[in-house]
């Protein structure tokens, strides 16, 4: 995400010079600093030992499918084909977790069908990753079924399995004018299993990213909130570069600020 101009191999080594523990890598066939899906086991093997050698951990592989909620069984059935093969992926990257989408988001009329055939896309892929070790984390993210703090637990609740959690974005909630982040955090509390940290701020209605610290986030408020509640899972900078190259500065300086700020409101 943060790093469009470069290839994976080369936001390895940027992310390690920078002194960062890990990597997320994003799975797509539209984006350079990406993983093709159903790359083969060759390319992966080598990834996966590249990043080991550089000190990092590959802490989540980032697949954008959502068709796990259409209307259609044939694009339901496809998507979680495409999802199972991440898992694939993830196993063998040694990479622990998948993020995973809440499907589309659906006019309130076609709610309660749309959210029966999510769960039931969800529950054969966590069943499938679990076999697998694999845990699958469901983002709080626009144009999905997980637009809230709440929506995303009730998602993880009717899935009912122990590897499928949430993966918490409090700038998305923001956003979309969600949940504030006490109340977020207080619904999916303990199955948070992974966190997305950035920021923004508004310029009259236009959503502008920023580096960490400099936007509206509360962050050093959050990471206290996520700490007293025991959380010891990821923190991934989502440093948004991909999508707004414009109003963020290069990885090298603007991750490496972001670190800076994101360790100092852990201690």
């Amino acid at each position: 995400m943060g790093t469009p101009e470069g290839t994976v191999p080369e936001a390895i080594d940027l992310f390690a010079e920078l002194g960062l523990d890990g990597i997320e890598i994003i799975c797509a066939d539209d984006y350079a600093c990406a993983l093709q899906p159903g790359a083969a086991a060759e390319n992966l093997r080598g990834i996966r030992d590249h990043a080991a050698d550089s000190g990092l951990i590959i802490a989540g592989l980032v697949p954008y499918t959502k068709d796990m909620n259409h209307p259609e069984a044939a694009a339901r059935e496809k998507a979680v084909a495409e999802l199972k093969t991440a898992v694939d992926m993830a196993v063998a990257l040694d990479c622990p977790a998948l993020r995973v989408f809440g499907g589309h988001e659906v006019p309130p009329a076609e709610h309660g069908i749309a959210l029966g055939w999510l769960v039931e896309s969800l529950r054969e892929l966590g069943e499938y990753a679990a076999r697998a070790g694999i845990q699958l984390n469901i983002e709080n993210h626009m144009d999905t079924m997980a637009t809230t703090a709440e929506m995303t637990m009730a998602i993880v609740r009717a899935v009912d399995l122990p590897n499928v959690a949430v993966l918490y974005d409090q700038a998305n909630l923001a956003f979309m004018n969600s949940e504030v982040h006490e109340m977020a955090i207080a619904l999916q509390g303990p199955r948070i299993q992974h966190v997305h940290v950035k920021d923004f701020y508004w310029r009259g209605t236009e959503r502008v990213a920023a580096v960490l610290g400099q936007g509206i986030i509360p962050w050093r408020e959050i990471v206290g909130a996520l700490s007293g509640l025991g959380y010891e899972g990821f923190y991934s900078l989502e440093y948004e570069r991909r999508w707004f190259p414009d109003q963020l500065p290069p990885a090298a300086t603007g991750m490496k600020q972001s670190l800076d700020f994101l360790r100092a409101a852990q201690r």
